[in-house]
């Protein structure tokens, strides 16, 4: 089969390309799905170059030769002699090392059956987006008349993060990086303010919140200290995905939350999951049911076809060039599916 293989870790994304690697065999408790679409995202640059968390020498587990890739939607192709609730033929999406590629072989418990309502192209989309909204509503638990600010707006957990705190009936600021990206945010996100992150950015935030500050901030960039100087008294702050800006964590200084009372939180999605299955199903339901309801629809970036288009998708995220999300089409045989 294809894949995008990592034999060791390449300083430009961009340069990858498929490589003709052997069709994986699933083991006893596994499934194999064939590909239909995959989802780069910045965590993928940084395993591809050795800068994420994963990669760590001491405490990671991602290391090369590895297929690269984590969200994906596809088609079960084989199910464990003893089967589970996943069939053959059947829509499903999920998360797992190894995505980008024609074939991946995962554990029933990485994958959910795509709902009748959503296409495998939207699905995928929204793959790794259930924690922007268990972010928003579990953990910042924003309510209806608040003022949220999402840094990141125009990448995939942030304009998610925008979509359910609107959902919710909160007011949203949404963060861009550069003024050519921040206009397309403006033609096609709902928010309420987007604010490109120059000079005065900060003094833009505080003039809409008449000098009170902002009830909660989701950040999937690295920002808490400027995300602090925006806060209202007793603000929360939401750390979601991997909050670091070129794979460097900020010094956070604490007396600067002492002051506004202010709390941070971590969210690890996978391990909150983890611990707590049943949060999680509940979770999964509050999310996909937004979906299926229309409350939540991807907002895709350009057009990506074959995995030979991964390293250009890899080389626009780390360009920065992406808002919304990047979804690459590996094979067109969803609705094949479907019967």
């Amino acid at each position: 089969m294809k894949a995008i293989l990592i034999p060791e870790f390449v300083p430009d994304p961009s340069t990858l390309r498929p490589s003709d690697v052997p069709t994986p065999t699933p083991k006893a408790d596994e499934i194999l799905v064939r590909v239909t679409h995959c989802s780069p995202q910045h965590a993928d640059v940084l395993h591809a170059q050795g800068k994420h968390q994963n990669n760590n020498a001491k405490r990671g587990w991602c290391f090369p030769p590895f297929i690269l890739g984590y969200d994906f939607a596809g088609v079960v192709q084989s199910v464990p002699g003893a089967g589970g609730e996943v069939r053959k033929g059947e829509r499903v999406f999920g998360a797992a090392i190894g995505a980008f590629a024609e074939y991946i072989c995962v554990k029933e418990s990485a994958v959910k059956r795509v709902p009748d309502e959503l296409s495998n192209e939207t699905a995928c989309a929204m793959s790794g987006q259930a924690v922007s909204y268990a972010a928003v509503v579990n953990v910042a638990k924003v309510k209806s008349g608040e003022t949220v600010m999402v840094s990141g707006a125009s990448g995939g957990l942030g304009s998610v993060c925008c979509m359910v705190a609107k959902a919710l009936g909160a007011k949203v600021i949404a963060l861009a990086g550069d003024a050519e990206k921040a206009e397309s945010m403006r033609k096609n996100m709902d928010v309420d303010l987007v604010i490109v992150m120059e000079a005065d950015w900060i003094k833009q935030v505080m003039d809409f919140t008449n000098g009170q500050g902002v009830d909660a901030v989701l950040d999937n960039t690295g920002m808490v200290n400027d995300a602090i100087r925006c806060l209202a008294y007793f603000g929360r702050i939401v750390i979601l995905g991997f909050a670091a800006r070129k794979g460097v964590m900020e010094d956070v200084k604490m007396n600067k939350l002492l002051l506004k009372s202010a709390t941070v939180v971590g969210y690890r999605f996978g391990e909150s999951g983890r611990r707590y299955p049943e949060e999680l199903q509940r979770i999964w339901d509050g999310y996909l049911g937004m979906l299926k309801t229309g409350q939540l629809t991807p907002l895709f970036y350009g057009k990506y076809k074959g995995l030979e288009d991964v390293g250009r998708a890899l080389g626009d995220l780390a360009d920065r060039k992406v808002y919304g999300k990047i979804v690459v089409t590996v094979a067109d045989i969803q609705e094949t599916a479907r019967l």
